[in-house]
C-alpha cells in the first residue's frame, strides 16, 4: 500500500537523521504527541486535507502545534515537510514505522499481553525476564484485560501470537471433538 511505503520512507529518514538514542526517544514522543493532537481535534485532518486552504496557512498551524507541544526541531521540520508535500494524513503510518525503527535501533521488542485478570508487577517482571532471555532484547510490555479469556494469557510479539488461554484450549478441544464425530 502507498501509505505503508510513505510511512516507512519518512520514518526511516527521520530515524537516520538522529544519532543520539535519547533524541530518538524524544522524537518518538514528539511524533506521538502530534498524532494525539491530530486525533483529538477532529477538524485537523479535514483542515490538512482541504485543497483550498493555502499551504502557508497549514504550515503556520503545524508550527503552532509543534511550538505548543515543544516538539524538537528535527521532528518539527519533518512535519512541515509533510505538510508541504501534502502527506500530513500519513502521519499515523509514519509514527507506526518510526516506533519500529526506534525499537530496532535500541534493540527492544514490544509485547502486547492479554490476560483474563490484571497482571501483577511481579508477573510482568518475570515475563519480561523470560522473554529477554529468549529474544535477547529489551522487552516493553503493554497489558490488556479480557475476561472472556477465562484464564491464561495471550502474547502478541509483532505478527506472532502465542495463545495459552482457556478459551483457546476449549475451542481447540471443540474442533477436535467435532472432527472425531465427523470421522
Amino acid at each position: 500500500m502507498l501509505e505503508n511505503q510513505i510511512g516507512k520512507r519518512y520514518a526511516e529518514a527521520l530515524s537516520g537523521s538522529i544519532s543520539d538514542t535519547g533524541a530518538l526517544e524524544k522524537a518518538l514522543g514528539n511524533l506521538q504527541s502530534f498524532e494525539d493532537a491530530m486525533n483529538t481535534e477532529k477538524q485537523l485532518p479535514r483542515f490538512f486535507k482541504h485543497p483550498s486552504i493555502a499551504t502557508e496557512k497549514k504550515k503556520t498551524v503545524v508550527r503552532d502545534i509543534c511550538s505548543r507541544l515543544q516538539v524538537a526541531d528535527d521532528v518539527s521540520n519533518m512535519l512541515v515537510l509533510l505538510n508541504e508535500r501534502g502527506k500530513m494524513l500519513y502521519l499515523a503510518k509514519i509514527v507506526e514505522y518510526f516506533e519500529k525503527a526506534v525499537d530496532r535501533r535500541l534493540n527492544r521488542t514490544r509485547v502486547h499481553v492479554v490476560s483474563a485478570y490484571p497482571l501483577t508487577n511481579e508477573n510482568i517482571d518475570r515475563l519480561k525476564a523470560g522473554l529477554n532471555k529468549i529474544l535477547g532484547k529489551t522487552i516493553l510490555i503493554d497489558t490488556e484485560v479480557d475476561e472472556s479469556l477465562i484464564g491464561g494469557v495471550m502474547l502478541r510479539i509483532g505478527d506472532q501470537v502465542a495463545d495459552d488461554t482457556i478459551r483457546n484450549r476449549l475451542e481447540m478441544l471443540k474442533r477436535t471433538i467435532e472432527n472425531e464425530e465427523v470421522a
